[in-house]
């Protein structure tokens, strides 16, 4: 009895006290069902194969057999062609030496036009390439006299800020040293008031000073000390 994938996995048993496990059994089928499902695809592909071959086979045999007919009347064409490609042959060989000879002489003629063309050539690039690098170095010699003229003007300019900003400092310098001089001489003066107002409300239970020495010695005590000293020249 033949048996299909879908019988195998589909086969039931009857049961039977000790007997196997089902789920086992199921699963066995159900494997061996795939596996033999996989084995006839696989044979069904291989006949269709041999089948597909044997067709291909014979229309190769077919072809081969035509092909042998056809070589056998391109070996009858052949041997007539060599025949005629002989004759052909020495007739276009006759005829190459005489195009031959008549192309050297065309040639000749050529190389020689061509070789005035080219000296004719050469010169008028080395005329225009004279005349260009002299223009060019016109305009190199241009360039640099135009940079040394603005460097010549930005020099200047930076000569006319640096002399600018010069008496500026030194102006500012002189009127500090005015403002400082005067100061001192402020400071100078003020000292000298205190000192007088120090001598003229002097208490009653100060003693008095030894003649001739006591305004003066009161002038030195009532007067600070000097002012710093003016800063150097710049």
């Amino acid at each position: 009895m033949n048996y299909s994938p879908l019988d195998l996995t589909h086969q039931t048993f009857r049961r039977r006290l000790l007997g196997y496990d089902q789920a086992a059994v199921h699963t066995f089928l159900n494997e061996v069902g795939a596996q033999l499902e996989a084995l006839l695809r696989e044979a069904q592909a291989q006949r269709d194969t041999a089948a597909r071959l044997e067709r291909e086979l014979g229309e190769k045999r077919a072809a081969e057999e035509e092909l042998r007919r056809t070589l056998v009347a391109a070996e009858r064409i052949a041997h007539e062609m060599r025949d005629n490609a002989v004759r052909q042959s020495e007739l276009l060989v006759a005829q190459a030496q005489a195009q031959a000879g008549e192309l050297r002489r065309e040639q000749e003629v050529r190389a020689a036009q061509f070789e005035a063309e080219h000296q004719e050539r050469v010169t008028a690039l080395e005329i225009a390439f004279r005349e260009r690098f002299a223009a060019l170095e016109r305009e190199e010699n241009e360039r640099a006299r135009q940079r040394e003229r603005e460097h010549a003007g930005r020099m200047a300019h930076l000569e006319a800020q640096y002399g600018a900003r010069a008496l500026e400092l030194s102006t500012r310098d002189t009127a500090a040293r005015q403002e400082y001089a005067q100061f001192i001489s402020g400071y100078r003066a003020l000292v000298g008031s205190f000192a007088d107002l120090s001598r003229r409300h002097r208490l009653p239970d100060e003693t008095p000073l030894a003649p001739g020495g006591g305004a003066d010695q009161a002038g030195e005590a009532a007067h600070p000390p000097a002012g710093p000293r003016e800063p150097a020249q710049a």
